[in-house]
């Protein structure tokens, strides 16, 4: 059995069936008692009192376990209340003489009983109708209207069991919804840590796949670089392969803060997400003319936003490589933003044949992926926790009616962004 199964089998709700009764007269007090713990199968009567009439009926004996304190004034049973909880045993309920012959009354005797312990429940019993219901709720307060009850003498014994039975499983229920909860709370952070490491496990397989992309984009310039006699040419080769070093650092860092209890500090600065994705294209123009596909980014403009230059860089690649599997032949990728009200939303489209209509649901799902062997499934669920977690904004994917798959990424807009 797991540590979390004893814990679980060790922490299971007891009933409870602790009950306070608190009367001036101690032989009411000792007539419920008998009722609610029956010490033979002689039916128990309420002894008779100047203030109560008692309707005898017959009934069997309860086989309910009740534990019954009684106690005769406020003070006494306030003291009870706070031994039962410094012991960790709490009543249950009270049944509480509204009329109780000291300096405060049954009532008040309650209002203070329940900020001592908040989850006792109150069962009111008088012989005089000088407080009605309304009058009980405006003193207690309409928070705690579902934690008393109210009943008149002269009271049968099954009224006394009745109000027992159904106020103690009223309080079990409640103590089992807590104890529920709180387990369900640590299961479900359980799932989550797991979830977590299964997702660590899946994103190793693919950084094999994201460094195999940038070692592309290195060896590649690398032979450019190798061929260039003019040296700011070959400079410009250098530069963009120390970008690709940049990247490469990103996404091993955002690999290992996978298992990071402690969030890593934020690197989001202001950046024009023209520059960025134009620093994108930098890193891929080997491969896009390798395969023959055009770009068109006229459509493309200025605009600074608070974002992740790498993580930025990490989506936009993601998105032209998978543009470029869906234009095996060659194509034509259109990239292009615009401002609509409060945000700038960046398209990438490509001139493939697009993405079959039932599965399009799914293509950001985690692992899912249509390449087979050579797919991690991670690129498009990556690329939208990027934009929706780590920049608070919206990931969607949709085909085009002009042809092809088109990404939108929508980013908010904040106080001091300005176009350029």
């Amino acid at each position: 059995m797991s540590n979390l199964a004893k814990k679980l089998n060790q922490e299971l709700v007891v009933p409870n069936r602790r009950i306070l009764v608190c009367d001036d007269e101690a032989e009411i007090a000792a007539g419920i008692k008998r009722i609610l713990c029956p010490e033979d199968s002689k039916t128990a009567t309420l002894a008779r009192s100047s203030r109560s009439r008692v309707n005898p009926e017959a009934a069997k004996p309860s086989s309910d376990q009740f534990e019954v304190t009684l106690v005769n004034t406020p003070s006494e049973a306030l003291a009870a209340i706070r031994k039962s909880m410094l012991e960790g045993r709490p009543y249950a309920m009270g049944f509480f003489d509204v009329m109780l012959g000291a300096d405060i009354d049954g009532i008040e005797l309650v209002k203070r009983a329940v900020a001592i312990d908040p989850q006792l429940y109150a069962v009111f019993v008088t012989a005089y109708h000088d407080r009605n219901v309304d009058s009980i709720g405006q003193i207690l307060g309409e928070g705690n209207r579902d934690k008393w009850d109210y009943i008149n003498k002269p009271f049968s014994e099954g009224e006394i069991l009745q109000k027992a039975r159904n106020v103690t499983s009223l309080w079990d229920l409640h103590r089992l919804k807590e104890w529920q909860s709180e387990r369900l709370s640590e299961l479900n952070g359980l799932l989550l840590q797991n979830e977590k490491h299964t997702a660590a496990a899946a994103v190793g397989r693919s950084v094999a796949h994201e460094f195999g992309n940038l070692l592309t984009h290195i060896v590649g310039h690398a032979e450019l670089a190798m061929n260039q006699t003019d040296p700011q040419a070959m400079r410009n080769a250098l530069e963009i392969i120390l970008k690709a070093g940049d990247t490469a650092t990103s996404v091993l860092r955002r690999f290992r803060r996978l298992n990071d209890t402690v969030e890593a500090p934020s690197d989001i600065k202001m950046q024009d997400v023209k520059a960025v994705t134009e620093e994108a294209l930098e890193l891929m123009e080997f491969r896009l003319r390798r395969h023959s596909v055009e770009v068109d980014k006229q459509g493309l403009k200025s605009q600074i936003l608070p974002i992740s230059r790498n993580s930025m860089i990490q989506v936009i690649v993601n998105l032209f490589i998978n543009a470029m599997h869906a234009m095996p032949e060659g194509g034509k990728l259109y990239v292009s933003s615009e401002i609509q009200e409060d945000q700038l939303v960046l398209r990438i489209r490509d001139s493939g044949k697009g993405i079959p209509e039932d599965i399009l649901p799914r293509v950001t799902e985690p692992l899912f992926t249509t390449k087979g062997a050579e797919g991690s499934g991670l690129g498009l669920a990556i690329c939208k926790e990027i934009v929706e977690i780590e920049h608070g904004g919206e990931f969607k994917i949709e085909n085009h009616p002009a042809g092809g798959a088109q990404v939108s990424i929508y980013l908010p807009l904040t106080e001091g962004d300005e176009n350029e």
